[in-house]
């Protein structure tokens, strides 16, 4: 009789020591996580939410045509080649110091925009230096510090983290239009600027000093380091089958709207799915990071980025009805969610810390190159076919390849390094 309650005894003691394990690691290392999530919430990651807010006043103050302003989409390219070197900066000198340049230089281009003439040539350097350096204080920076302070909620942390720039534009969005159609939007952008500006100050604030102890561990040369992860067959894998799901979300960017209209469906409805699709994406960076730290790390991310297979094939269907598309736009959102966690988990398990910065940033580029190779491919489709059925099949196949590639890392060939 004494055994039968010691054994659920001993199974609740065993709980509440495990729950406060991981509640006291949030308590240590509160600095770095709000340090991180305000850094991403307020720099580079936040453009986009800021562009698609400001455009119309753009091309009505300036006289800018759309195809100017799409064509100044192209910049985004750059990160391709910056992603690799702000997260070798991270590993060299430190995430702080790294974000202390995007910090700082972030708010002061936005400043510089909102005291343009209208030149575009003259906005086109503003962009293109705001995206070099702005890179510094980008989630491939921040992740380090994240990805090396927690253990036991490491996927949680990540997510949490990520989640700062989406959750800063579904709340600031709707304030800043009514600011700016009240203001103009050189006000609005000085404001944007301030805000900027004041979280630059916290996140350097929070994260100073809490983060050095291992930036001069390592004092190789970069070829040296390159030459190594280019000889492992597992960084090959990663980087394949992360630009294979990432091909699908070129259309989460600019063409979302006009996937959604294509079904049929009013533009109000569409707009509501469009929201819908962002409310899932924050959705999936906490439901993925919560269980990447529980479950199986390469099933999950087979499983997160698999979900767009079944979505893409939905709006590609004659299922045109809202509970389908809404069903489909919810699946892709939280898988375009879950990467911001799970891939940073993945690096950090299977080469450590030491290199991570490195490592991921190679992989955000191929992110970067896919979301760019996506919208060629998109462009090239509506061209020949008007539609964007043949983009769909050929997105639902590359996702359903790039995720069942990630079952690899859980076999004993890729048995990941130990790190903490």
């Amino acid at each position: 009789m004494p055994l039968l309650f010691a054994l659920p005894l001993s199974g609740k003691r065993a709980l509440g020591e495990m729950m406060m394990q991981q509640a006291g690691e949030f308590r240590r290392n509160w600095r770095v996580l709000a340090g991180a999530m305000i850094g991403i919430a307020s720099s580079l990651s936040l453009n986009s939410y800021i562009l698609s807010t400001f455009q119309p006043y753009f091309l009505k103050e300036f006289g800018w045509t759309k195809a100017q302003w799409a064509g100044l989409a192209t910049v985004q390219l750059l990160m391709v080649i910056v992603l690799p070197i702000v997260g070798r900066m991270s590993d060299t000198i430190g995430v702080w110091r790294t974000a202390l340049i995007g910090g700082i230089s972030f708010p002061v281009f936005l400043v510089a925009i909102a005291m343009m003439d209208g030149n575009i040539n003259h906005y086109l350097l503003l962009y293109i230096g705001q995206t070099l350096l702005g890179a510094t204080a980008t989630s491939t920076v921040f992740a380090r510090v994240v990805a090396e302070r927690f253990s036991k909620n490491r996927g949680l942390a990540l997510g949490l983290c990520s989640a700062g720039s989406p959750l800063v534009a579904f709340i600031g969005s709707p304030l800043i239009s009514a600011f700016v159609r009240d203001h103009g939007f050189r006000a609005g952008y000085l404001t944007v600027a301030l805000f900027c500006g004041i979280c630059s100050v916290l996140m350097l604030t929070l994260l100073y000093g809490v983060e050095e102890k291992r930036t001069h561990q390592r004092q190789r040369r970069a070829w040296s380091d390159y030459r190594e992860i280019f000889a492992m067959p597992v960084f090959w894998i990663m980087l394949l089958a992360t630009f294979l799901i990432n091909l699908p979300f070129s259309l989460a960017t600019a063409q979302l709207k006009l996937v959604v209209s294509e079904q049929g469906l009013p533009d109000a409805t569409a707009a509501l799915l469009v929201s819908a699709f962002a409310l899932a994406s924050v959705g999936g960076r906490f439901l993925f990071g919560v269980m990447v730290d529980r479950l199986n790390p390469a099933r999950v991310a087979a499983f997160g980025f698999g979900l767009p297979v079944i979505g893409l094939l939905l709006l590609f269907s004659p299922l045109d009805t809202l509970p389908w598309v809404l069903t489909a736009m919810v699946m892709i959102g939280v898988s375009f969610g879950s990467e911001a966690d799970v891939i940073p988990f993945l690096v950090n398990r299977q080469f450590g810390i030491l290199r991570f910065g490195s490592i991921f940033g190679l992989l955000m580029a191929a992110t970067g190159g896919a979301m760019g190779m996506g919208n060629i491919l998109l462009a090239v489709v509506l061209k020949a076919t008007g539609s964007f059925d043949a983009y769909l099949l050929i997105c639902a196949a590359s996702a359903c390849v790039g995720s069942l590639l990630f079952l690899l890392l859980g076999t004993k060939r890729f048995m990941p390094v130990q790190s903490s």
